[in-house]
Formats: structure tokens, sequence, C-alpha cells
């Protein structure tokens, strides 16, 4: 081989390894997002601790003043039963979720309200999410109303006084 094809050989080399040391260390720079836990909907996510976590956690309500619909979950990996207490906006009263080992409880499907939330829908509440294991955690919970699909189904079907079922698409 010539000596100017082996020196353009090894440059190309050396140039393609240079830019895959680039390229690689954009991920070192930038960590992925989506690697890590968070709350990709309308609530938030509050990780009490390893295995109890409440997620999605939002209220979905007509106007201020009026009762405030509980949705969410909570999920407890654990191997043991828990209960978490939510207390939604100032003055609530605290509302106890019991878990068993390795499930979750659907707080939008448990009928949970607040009663006379006093927020207007975009706002957020001041509420404490507590369990045994953790501790009480405040915590700023959004305010939302039926403006965005598919909560006008879930409000429609809470005064109707029907079960509410998304549908595929939700």
């Amino acid at each position: 081989m010539p000596r100017t094809a082996r020196t353009r050989l090894v440059a190309l080399g050396v140039g393609a390894a240079a830019v895959t040391a680039l390229a690689g260390g954009c991920a070192v720079m930038n960590p992925i997002t989506t690697a890590h836990p968070y709350a990709p909907s309308d609530g938030i996510r509050v990780p009490l601790n390893q295995a109890l976590v409440v997620e999605n956690l939002m209220v979905l309500t007509d106007g201020d003043g009026t009762s405030g619909h509980i949705l969410g979950a909570v999920v407890n990996r654990s191997n043991e039963p828990a209960e978490v207490s939510l207390t939604i906006g100032e003055g609530g009263s605290p509302i106890p979720v019991r878990i068993d080992a390795q499930d979750e409880v659907n707080l939008t499907n448990a009928g949970i309200t607040a009663e006379s939330l006093e927020a207007e829908p975009g706002a957020v509440v001041p509420s404490v999410v507590s369990s045994e294991s953790s501790g009480d955690m405040t915590v700023q919970v959004p305010v939302l109303d039926g403006t965005i699909p598919p909560y006008d189904d879930y409000l429609e079907a809470v005064e109707n006084g029907e079960e509410w079922t998304p549908t595929a698409a939700e």
C-alpha cells in the first residue's frame, strides 16, 4: 500500500474515532430524561419512599368553592400493606388510603372528594401526602376542570352518578 493511501486511511480512522467520541459525549453531558421517574401527565408524582408512590395526583373541579374530585393512584411495590394519608388544600381533612402489598389504589375510581375546595381551575393547592415510613410531604397539587378531554366526561359521569370508564384512547 502506498504511503499516501496509508496516511489517508489512518487520518480517516482518527476522524471516525473523533466523531464517535463526540457523538457519544452528548449522552454524557445530557442525560436521558425519560430514564428517571417523572410525571408525564397533568398531575404530580409524589415518591414517599422506594416502594410507595402517589402517581398523577390532581384535583378535578367545576369551579372555586365546589368539591374537588381527587384523581391519581397510590402504588405500593413493597411486600407489606401500607397506608397513605392525603390532606388536600389548607384546612382539609386527612383522607386515609390503604394499599395492600404489591398493589395499587386508583383514586379516580374510588370517588374520593375534597369538600369546598377553595381554588379555581388552573391553580395549585398546598396539600400534605404522608405515610408512616416517610412522614409528611407538602406538595402543590394542580387543580383542573372539564375543559380538557377526558376530564369533561369524568365530571359529567360524576354529576349523573355514573361510574367513569375511560376509553382506550384516554
